[in-house]
């Protein structure tokens, strides 16, 4: 009772203070929105709104082009004037604004003229500097005179509600500056300027590896009857729905519940279930409505002439869902700005992957956006990009930004600007069957003269005058490709294509009756040629029964993909896994217990055979499974190890030895350096030594949060490492410089020797300090008192559950999020606008994301993924071999970090006493590193970071018992 009170008082002195904080009165100075900035361009020929705060009450004049408007701040602080219409204007004027208390903004540099908004994700995003249209910023550069081209990027902000305020890092930027600039944005804007000669603006808010729901409003998401997923995500995390109040209970809950089976399972070593998350998008950065309310609404409603958008990615698996989160992110967009007209002109998705006609990917999503836009043309503009024929249609950030943001350029000069260019290429209108025939027709609006049989040229030629060209060029007597046809069977077969007047007539003898047809429909449709006169390409399209398809229509792929990630999702699927450790050519610990073990379903009957020597045993409730074989002595015949289950899975391990293993830790050198000079021309290849193996890291990760036990990489192919020999002569063999150097002067005729090489670390950008508690398992720090690692250790901590820190973090949290909640249904109670509302629920405490404790400096994390997933298994020894970001941060803490390290050993290994072999650092090379007193460890030591690891293999293997 006595805790329930003292926490009671605590959570309300909370809340109280909290509330006062949010009431506080803060003197507000004059301030422009985010979009009013030196070097603005305004839009020309429409009422122009110019909006910011001020203390309530204060009287704001602006002064711009003759005009003089007035203001007064109400309540909230806010005030907003309207321009009348403005003309054109190239010189560069003053924009002033005052108030009643001789506070002053004056803005130089600001124009009129046209300003387009510019969003989207990271093709969006991408700058034009690293683009096809470098060219293009070097000529502006250069300019003697300014160019009036200018670009404002609105900086990204996660918000639950909109948001009045907003930063932009340089404002509105010149043309000088367009290296910078969203590339596709710049090469719109440019086509728009030598067209009309007047200034243009880009308002640029875009942000990288985004779903386009996080770029949608809410209202309009809310309004839009497919997509209630998309509402309950906003509504679960907003507190003044009663669905929201009821998720954030449901959350604490479900969190309390969650910490407590958590613990119980990660104390046990289990795998711990998924930590709940905070309700909708309050658990999430990115999630629906969240960047429009944090960086597109302060921006709104500055005057614009409509707006472009390129995204996809992100979405590409989403179906015909996505057509209606476009149709919800356009309607949100002109309501929120009062423009029911707003022109939207967007990219098609472009090719991403590999020329194959059966490798539908972005096909989908491309198909997807061609039923948008066939259902809402009214004042919406789309631009095919299938035929760019980049380069490296593998590289998600394709090169050639120049050419779509010209094809943009196009529709908006024809439909905004009245200028009589061509500005789509065929648009498919649908098709008809005539026995064995399909007549493919488009809107005949979208003709431009006519159909053609074209070629843009590849992108990798574009440095050849003429053979990557914008408009496309005709290509007398080339045949159509990429057309295919599907009978009822639904095989899709190559077909004949030919243009008869303004249709395209498609057959295939192998489809005699066909009932579909497809153009460029797949991941890369590279040099699909169909054009119109103009030189603009066709839309690409699939379609069965006169209907567009989808992938999600085709059951078999539907079922294929889901059984594919069933095995991540579904608890109870079917697994049988041995040890990482346990691959062809493992070479065992002689004279020491041979311990098998790894996981399998509850239940389930696991048969153990080595060497013929058969063992059974079930699984525990963590669906562990082990077995443990007498001890061998070192033999060179080699023996096989099978373990097969009563549900039908089956593991055979072949080539095993039997010798010395020797774990390598430390330095990335371990596992970098090779014994000779691969790059040299003229080698002599080193000695082989077929019973010397070494199982090498091959993943560019060293480090993980928690512990890994079930699988070792997290890719294939070359990620995946293998017991290798020492034997160079073979192509995708051989072992590392330390392990051949070791195994040579260690000299053990007739002995196997096995070397586990690991290592982490690495200085530069993205630093990784890998000292000797990043190598400590948890059972091996969790009891330390040292007081110079508690914050370290603190951190690690909060990863689990059942720990004091978590429980105590976890109470914090929940009473953190409670005060979120009181606060925003309590502001709402006294009349307050939601912008005033905190950001973002409180987040989860978890480790490494604060401030006091870098996240390469936690306990563990280089043993969770290097040694976890192996061990326990037998060694003859662990050798610790440091390099610069192997130290830790300080250096007089090094020698207390190592012994807590090797202290550890024997636990992770399963073994009563570990060798110990280490190189040490001497204090003229580290300043202030202490020596460690390590009970029956050997070491060397040396006073430079070596280039190479060869005297030091060889001067350890001397010590080696």
């Amino acid at each position: 009772m006595k805790y329930y009170c003292i926490k009671k008082i605590l959570f309300s002195f909370l809340l109280a203070l909290s509330l006062a904080i949010s009431v506080l009165a803060v003197d507000q100075q004059l301030e422009l929105a985010v979009p009013f900035t030196d070097n603005m361009i305004l839009q020309r020929e429409s009422k122009t709104p110019v909006w910011g705060f001020d203390e309530p009450g204060n009287k704001i004049t602006v002064k711009f082009a003759g005009q003089t408007k007035t203001a007064v701040a109400d309540k909230n602080g806010d005030w907003i004037v309207k321009l009348d219409p403005l003309q054109v204007s190239l010189e560069e004027r003053a924009f002033e604004v005052k108030n009643d208390k001789e506070k002053f903004i004056s803005l130089k540099g600001v124009l009129v003229g046209e300003v387009w908004f510019s969003s989207g994700q990271s093709n969006m995003v991408w700058v034009a500097g690293k683009s096809m249209c470098n060219e293009l910023t070097r000529e502006l550069a250069s300019s003697k005179e300014d160019v009036p081209i200018r670009e404002i990027n609105v900086n990204t902000v996660s918000a639950l509600y909109p948001q009045k305020r907003a930063t932009s890092e340089e404002g509105w930027k010149k043309a000088s500056a367009a290296s910078g600039f969203s590339a596709l944005s710049l090469s719109f804007a440019h086509e728009l300027y030598k067209e009309l000669n007047v200034p243009i603006g880009i308002l640029l808010s875009a942000h990288s590896n985004t779903r386009i729901e996080a770029f949608a409003q809410r209202e309009a998401i809310e309004a839009h009857t497919k997509l209630k997923g998309d509402t309950d995500l906003m509504r679960d995390a907003d507190p003044l729905t009663k669905q929201g109040r009821d998720a954030f209970v449901k959350y604490d809950k479900d969190l309390k519940a969650w910490q407590e089976e958590a613990g119980r399972i990660g104390e046990a070593g289990g795998k711990m279930p998924a930590r709940p998350s905070l309700p909708g998008i309050a658990g999430m950065w990115r999630g629906p409505s969240q960047f429009f309310n944090g960086k597109i609404a302060p921006v709104i409603p500055y005057s614009i002439r409509g707006a472009i958008w390129c995204q996809g990615t992100s979405n590409s698996g989403d179906g015909r869902i996505y057509a209606a989160r476009m149709e919800a992110l356009v309607k949100g967009w002109r309501d929120a700005w009062g423009m029911p007209e707003m022109p939207f002109y967007f990219t098609q998705m472009q090719p991403y992957g590999s020329p194959d006609p059966d490798n539908v990917g972005f096909a989908d999503i491309r198909q997807v956006q061609h039923m948008y836009f066939a259902n809402n043309r009214e004042n919406v503009g789309m631009v095919v990009q299938s035929d760019i024929n980049s380069a490296n249609p593998g590289g998600i950030h394709y090169y050639n930004k120049l050419h779509p943001g010209m094809r943009m350029a196009r529709w908006a000069l024809s439909k905004q600007y009245d200028k009589n260019v061509a500005y789509t290429g065929p648009i498919y209108s649908g098709y008809k069957v005539e026995g064995k025939k399909v007549m493919v027709s488009f809107d005949k609006e979208s003709l431009f003269g006519g159909l053609m049989v074209g070629s843009k040229g590849m992108a990798r030629d574009r440095r050849e005058p003429g053979k990557f060209v914008e408009p496309a060029k005709l290509t007398p007597g080339a045949k159509l490709n990429h057309f295919r046809l599907c009978g009822k069977d639904r095989k899709w077969h190559a077909a004949e294509a030919v243009i008869i007047e303004d249709a395209v007539v498609v057959t295939s003898a192998k489809v005699p009756s066909p009932i579909g047809v497809q153009y460029a429909y797949n991941a890369v449709p590279e040099n699909s040629n169909l054009y119109n006169k103009a030189g603009l390409p066709a839309t690409p399209f699939a379609a069965v029964d006169g209907k567009f398809i989808f992938e999600e229509d085709d059951l078999e792929k539907a079922a294929a993909l889901k059984a594919k990630y069933t095995r991540w999702t579904d608890p109870n699927y079917p697994i049988l896994q041995v040890a990482e450790y346990y691959r062809d050519g493992v070479i065992l610990q002689r004279d020491h217990p041979i311990k098998i073990w790894g996981h399998v379903n509850k239940g389930v009957k696991v048969t153990v055979t080595l060497d013929g020597v058969a063992q059974t045993v079930f699984p525990n409730d963590l669906e562990q499974w082990s077995v443990t074989f007498p001890s061998r002595k070192a033999a060179v015949k080699p023996i096989t190890l099978e373990v097969k289950s009563s549900h039908g899975f089956h593991r055979t391990v072949r080539d095993i030895l039997i010798g010395d293993v020797w774990y390598l830790t430390g330095s990335t050198l371990l596992s970098t350096e090779w014994p000779y000079d691969r790059r040299a021309k003229e080698i002599e290849l080193p000695k082989i030594m077929p019973l010397v193996r070494e199982f090498c890291r091959k993943t560019n990760a060293s480090s993980f949060p928690i512990p890994r036990k079930r699988r070792f990489e997290t890719g294939s192919g070359k990620y995946r490492s293998h017991w290798l020999s020492a034997d160079f002569s073979k192509e995708s063999s051989g072992v590392t410089m330390f392990a051949y150097e070791f195994a040579k002067t260690l000299n053990r005729p007739g002995i196997p020797q096995g070397f586990i090489t690991m290592s982490s670390g690495q200085g530069g950008r993205n630093r990784q300090f890998a000292s000797p508690l990043s190598w400590t398992s948890f059972q091996g720090v969790r009891d330390v008192k040292n007081p110079n690692f508690k914050d370290r250790l603190d951190e690690l901590f909060l990863q689990s559950p059942n720990s004091e820190v978590a429980k105590k973090a976890v109470v914090k949290h929940l009473e953190e999020v409670q005060v979120f909640v009181q606060n925003i249904t309590e502001a709402d109670k006294q009349g307050k606008v939601s912008s005033t509302f905190a950001l973002q629920a409180p987040a989860f405490p978890e480790a490494g994301k604060g401030d006091s404790v870098s996240p390469d400096t936690i306990p563990t994390y280089a043993y969770n993924w290097c040694v976890s997933p192996l061990t326990p298994m037998g060694v003859s020894g662990v050798i610790w071999v440091p390099s610069e970001s192997n130290i830790g941060e300080d250096p007089a803490h090094y020698a207390t970090e190592l012994e807590i390290y090797v202290k550890s050993l024997s636990g992770t290994h399963g073994q009563e006493k570990v060798q110990f072999l280490y190189a040490q650092p001497t204090n003229s090379l580290v300043e202030g590193i202490t020596a460690p007193r390590i009970s029956g460890a050997k070491s060397t030591n040396f006073n430079q970071w070596p280039k190479s690891l060869k005297n030091i293999a060889a001067e350890l293997a001397g010590m080696a018992e």
